[in-house]
Formats: structure tokens, C-alpha cells, sequence
């Protein structure tokens, strides 16, 4: 594969990076030839100016385009545009982003208008061309934003699906995740945030993944690798003891709350579960098991005294462990995975661990 040229991954729609040697964090930007109205997505820096500009022209002249998507403000993919600005010369370019990022990102002293996204139902339809936008927040930047191409099914994912790596493959390999692993974990601010950006993006029929760095993915490689980053840590999740010292040290605070998973906690006080801001309604049964569960947090609680718990009022009552497993079943239901280990022939602890 000659990195000195173009690469077409589909129709229309070409690499046109620079592969820099001996430097991990390749950029990726990207171009769809669309008549008079193409699109340049991600364009870079100064230091892939020239190798940019030079395939571009080799593909189309570059006063066709009309669109220039940045996903976010960063200056490995946003520093070059004045001078691209340049080029083009046309007084219809524009600059097409999340209005969050406007505020950052005129100050690399841009010209053009801005086709700001949230303001355009996250779309960006033209003669032969229908873009949809995903707003991702926070991976890794407020205004942060990913680019379907609904013709193609590629996805421009920016910082999203990004690797570093000494070594570089153009097309991901098998062993992705652990290229991208490192990228994640310091780039993403939580699980939590990364997760409700991969919500978002695993519903798309997606042919392939073009991020900003690392490596392209294929079809074939796509769910494996949202699976994989789901469970990744990473952000406020790499501090050392950040979920059970800060967070246990929150839930002795005022609010008297007990952190779980997945933005899940239990309030002392009220007595209630939460998921953010909106409350997860139990049946008085569930709440008795599960108020008993975290008054131990960490600690095994058995099903006879479980069943006792529930029970209290009735002491004649005979003991059933097939009524202990279906409410804590249901309870599963409602909280976090894994959150409820069963300890085999003892009982059930509630992990926060």
C-alpha cells in the first residue's frame, strides 16, 4: 500500500493522510469527492499540510470544496484550516461543527461560516450527499461529535476508536483493542461518558470505522471491539481506589449516597435507587432485600437471614431459597451487572468493588 498517495476505502471517499514515521499517534484526515460541493473532514496539521493538500488535488481540485468537518477543536486536526482556507477560496465554505466548539475554534483566526450541527437537526443533506451527525459529549471534548455517511455506512469517529502504537497497520488487526486501549483510557474522561458515547454509535450500520488516528476497522471487527471498550476503564476509573474511597467517602457525605455502577446509587436517606437524577422505582419487597444489602455493602449476607428480613413479622413462616433467588432475579434486573455476586450455598453480597 503506497501511503504517498490517496487510498480509496470506498466510493468517493479517500485516506488522504500522511503516514509519519516512527511517531505513534498517526492523523487521519479524510476526503469525499463530491462534485463541487466535496467534503474534507479532520485536515490536520502544518505538519501534514503539504502531503494533504498535494492528494487532495490528485483526487479533485481543491476549490471544490465546500464542507469542512472537525469533530472537535484540537490542533492535530484543526490547525492547518486557515491555510486550507486559503486554497479554496470559495465564500460559501464552511466550517461544519458542533456550536460548542465555535468558541474554540475561531481562534485559529478562521474566515469561513460555520454550519453549526446542533442547529441543523444533525444532518448535512446536499445533491448526492447525506451526512448524519452523533453527538458524543465529553469523549473527549463537550462539543465532541462523530459523521455517519449514509451512503457508504463509514463512520468518521474522530478521537473515538483511536490507537497509538509503534507499530501501524492501515487496516485494524485482531489485536486492536490493545492498541486502542492506551489512547481510551487516557483520552476518555469515565466509562460511564465513553459508554453512552458507544450507545449511541452501536445502533448505526456501520461498513467501516474511519477514526482520526490509529487504524481503519472493518465490518467484521466492529462489534467485537464496542464490546471490548465498553468494560475498559478508563478517565476518573484509572485513579487509584476512585470508586470505593471517593465514592464510599461520598456516600458518608450529606447526601448519604452509596455509589454502585453506571451512574446507579442508592440513597441512605431517602431510601430509594436512583440512575442519575431519575429514581428506579422497586416493589416494597425489593426495596426491604436491597436496603438490608447495602446497609452491609461488601459483606455476605445469607438467605436465611435475607429470608428473616423479609419476614420479620411472620417468624412461623417456613424458609424458601427459590424466593430469595427470584426477588434477588429481579433485582438483578435493575442494577448494574455484577453488582449482586451469589456466594454458592451461603448468600448474596452487593459489590461496589
Amino acid at each position: 500500500m503506497n501511503f504517498k498517495e490517496a487510498i480509496e476505502i470506498a466510493d468517493n471517499v479517500y485516506w488522504i493522510g500522511m503516514y509519519l514515521e516512527n511517531d505513534p499517534f498517526q492523523c487521519h484526515p479524510y476526503f469525499i469527492e463530491n462534485g463541487n460541493e466535496s467534503v474534507l473532514i479532520d485536515p490536520g496539521s502544518m505538519l501534514e499540510f503539504d502531503a494533504v493538500v498535494k492528494k487532495i488535488n490528485s483526487i479533485s481540485d481543491i476549490r471544490n470544496i465546500k464542507y469542512i468537518i472537525l469533530h472537535h477543536q484540537d490542533p492535530d486536526l484543526a490547525a492547518a484550516v486557515p491555510e486550507i482556507e486559503k486554497l479554496i477560496d470559495r465564500e460559501d465554505l464552511l466550517i461544519v461543527t458542533h456550536s460548542r466548539m465555535v468558541p474554540l475554534i475561531k481562534h485559529y483566526m478562521i474566515c469561513s461560516d460555520y454550519y453549526e450541527i446542533d442547529r441543523y437537526q444533525h444532518h448535512l443533506r446536499t445533491d448526492g450527499l447525506d451526512l448524519k451527525f452523533v453527538t458524543t459529549p465529553y469523549c473527549h471534548s463537550p462539543g465532541a461529535f462523530v459523521t455517519y455517511d449514509i451512503a457508504t455506512k463509514i463512520l468518521f469517529s474522530g478521537d473515538i476508536f483511536g490507537g497509538i502504537s509503534e507499530s501501524w497497520d492501515f487496516f485494524a488487526q485482531d489485536d486492536y483493542f490493545e492498541r486502542a486501549r492506551q489512547f481510551h483510557a487516557e483520552y476518555m474522561p469515565s466509562r460511564d461518558i465513553f459508554n453512552y458515547a458507544l450507545k449511541k454509535i452501536e445502533v448505526l450500520d456501520m461498513e467501516l470505522i474511519a477514526p482520526q488516528h490509529g487504524s481503519i476497522i472493518q465490518k467484521a471487527h466492529i462489534s467485537p471491539l464496542i464490546e471490548q471498550m465498553k468494560a475498559l476503564e478508563c478517565g476518573l476509573y484509572l485513579e487509584d481506589g476512585y470508586r470505593n474511597e471517593l465514592l464510599l467517602n461520598l456516600s458518608k457525605s450529606q447526601r448519604h449516597t452509596l455509589y454502585l455502577k453506571e451512574g446507579v446509587y442508592w440513597d441512605y436517606d431517602k431510601r430509594k435507587l436512583f440512575w442519575h437524577d431519575t429514581e428506579i422505582i422497586l416493589k416494597p419487597k425489593e426495596k426491604i432485600v436491597l436496603t438490608l444489602l447495602v446497609s452491609k455493602v461488601n459483606a455476605t449476607v445469607s438467605s436465611i437471614d435475607i429470608f428473616n428480613h423479609l419476614y420479620e413479622d411472620q417468624p412461623n413462616r417456613d424458609f424458601s431459597s427459590d424466593a430469595i433467588t427470584s426477588l434477588i432475579k429481579r433485582i438483578r434486573q435493575k442494577i448494574p451487572q455484577d453488582t449482586i455476586r451469589s456466594c454458592y450455598g451461603v448468600g448474596y453480597t452487593l459489590e461496589t468493588k
